[in-house]
């Protein structure tokens, strides 16, 4: 009677690890409390994921009779180790960013300026500052900048 294969438990949780670990890498760009934890949870997600999948792919060569998965540990364990290559390389990445020091601070006025929206439409701040938005005049205008390179 052949022997009972199980489930390679070890592999399968550290490929949930590794899939919470890479949507996890879009929590540290949301403004939440605590976000500084972030890159270091997704760098240890990461690293457990790696480790579960390596015991479980270390299970299915050693004892092929009883845990079933060379193929796909060894496919889920190539994937992670590339999502952990990413979490560390966006973990270094991030710190790289140059400073902006001429960027406005909250609460600091900005100078007036003029660019184009959307629709190629020229606008600007003074004329922001200066249409009445139903019966009331504005008081302030949000200005929302976005850093990164194009």
């Amino acid at each position: 009677m052949p022997d009972i294969q199980r489930r390679n438990t070890a592999l399968w949780a550290g490929f949930a690890l590794i899939v919470v670990a890479l949507l996890s890498q879009g929590l540290y760009f949301t403004r939440i409390p605590g976000q500084h934890v972030f890159p270091w949870i997704n760098l240890a997600l990461a690293g457990v994921a790696v480790f579960l999948l390596v015991i479980g792919l270390v299970r299915a060569f050693r004892q092929p009779q009883v845990y079933r998965g060379k193929i796909s540990g060894s496919i889920l364990t190539v994937v992670a180790l590339a999502v952990l290559v990413f979490t560390v390389t966006m973990f270094v990445q991030v710190r790289n960013m140059p400073a902006s020091p001429r960027a406005p601070q909250v609460g600091q006025k900005a100078p007036d300026f003029t660019l184009n929206d959307a629709n190629g439409q020229q606008v600007s701040l003074a004329k922001l500052l200066s249409t009445p938005i139903g019966n009331a005049q504005p008081k302030a205008a949000l200005l929302v900048f976005y850093r990164g390179y194009w």
